[in-house]
């Protein structure tokens, strides 16, 4: 058995050993069939229609078939290469319609961020009058500081400040300073809602509907005794006109007082106190709680009148003072 299967093997291996050898027969007989080919010469001639000599040259297969696999390769990469140029030229077309519109655009925001900052420029003032109107000062301080704002973002930006546009940089500041004006204007809200408030609890309306007759100061006496100091103001009504209470506060006082005639005497906040006087009648009782525009009373001419009016009179600390700037917007 061991020798039947030693004898397969020899066999194999021969026959392997054959055929590998006639395979390179065969492969180098083509090869050098192909050598012999190639090497063999070709001649071209140059013949003129004159009698010159005739020019003639000898080229092997070789050197054709390179010649012919240059001009192949040659012509395959220029007509790649026009390819490419071509879709270059035309991505370049492209980036270039882009790179305009982008311009384009970044004209328009340019444009839109002056007139941005310009209507910046412009409100600015109007705020700062605001708050000094609201404070009560002429001083604006740092209302266009804010502190709040994004300081880590414009440390990156200013770290490439090189290639970032300006724009940015001013649109920051305007929202730095819309920043501002809300903080501002929050801060102004602030103070009138205080003011309000305040003058809420102020006399600040008109107690009656009419015409002034005679106003605070002195005055020539309408009883014909020189000149005397007029401690109100006197707004002329017909008779019946309701008067209405000028800020809310507490009745001290709602009789006849001598020259006052009939008068109705409020006790306000602040040390304020309203005179209202030579009344027809009175609406209110002492120690009543009276709102602003509450009805107290009548015009009429009770005391030392000489028509029928409203004597008015402001008080702060029992000292009369001029009503007249208290009423003045209702005028």
């Amino acid at each position: 058995m061991r020798f039947r299967i030693q004898n397969y093997r020899n066999k194999l291996s021969r026959k392997f050993y054959e055929n590998w050898f006639m395979f390179r027969k065969k492969r180098e007989k083509v090869w050098k069939s192909f050598l012999e080919k190639g090497h063999e010469k070709m001649t071209v001639m140059f013949i003129p229609h004159n009698e010159k000599k005739i020019f003639n040259f000898q080229i092997s297969k070789f050197i054709i078939f390179f010649f012919i696999s240059l001009f192949v390769v040659i012509l395959v990469t220029s007509s790649y290469a026009v390819i490419k140029n071509r879709q270059i030229k035309n991505e370049e077309q492209k980036l270039l319609l882009s790179y305009n519109d982008v311009r384009a655009d970044l004209i328009r925001y340019e444009q839109a961020t002056d007139e941005i900052i310009d209507l910046m420029d412009d409100l600015k003032p109007e705020i700062e009058e605001l708050y000094q109107l609201a404070a009560g000062t002429d001083e604006i301080g740092d209302i266009w500081s804010f502190r709040e704002y994004d300081k880590e973002t414009m440390d990156e930006l200013l770290k490439n400040k090189r290639i970032v546009p300006d724009e940015i940089f001013a649109m920051k500041d305007v929202q730095k300073d819309l920043l501002s004006t809300t903080s501002t204007v929050k801060t102004i809200k602030n103070f009138i809602d205080v003011r309000s408030k305040v003058i809420n609890d102020m006399p600040s309306i008109v107690p009656n509907p009419g015409h002034i007759s005679s106003l605070f100061g002195w005055r020539r006496s309408p009883f014909g005794h020189g000149r005397d100091f007029h401690t109100g103001i006197d707004i002329a009504a017909s008779a019946g006109t309701p008067i209405r209470a000028a800020a809310p506060g507490e009745v001290v006082s709602a009789s006849f007082n001598g020259g006052y005639g009939l008068a109705v005497r409020v006790r306000h906040k602040f040390g304020y106190e309203t005179i209202y006087a030579h009344m027809r009648a009175v609406a209110v009782g002492k120690g009543a709680k009276v709102r602003k525009g509450d009805k107290i009373g009548y015009v009429g001419m009770t005391g030392n009148a000489t028509g029928n009016h409203c004597h008015y009179e402001i008080r702060l600390g029992d000292i009369p003072i001029n009503p007249y700037p208290y009423m003045s917007r209702m005028w």
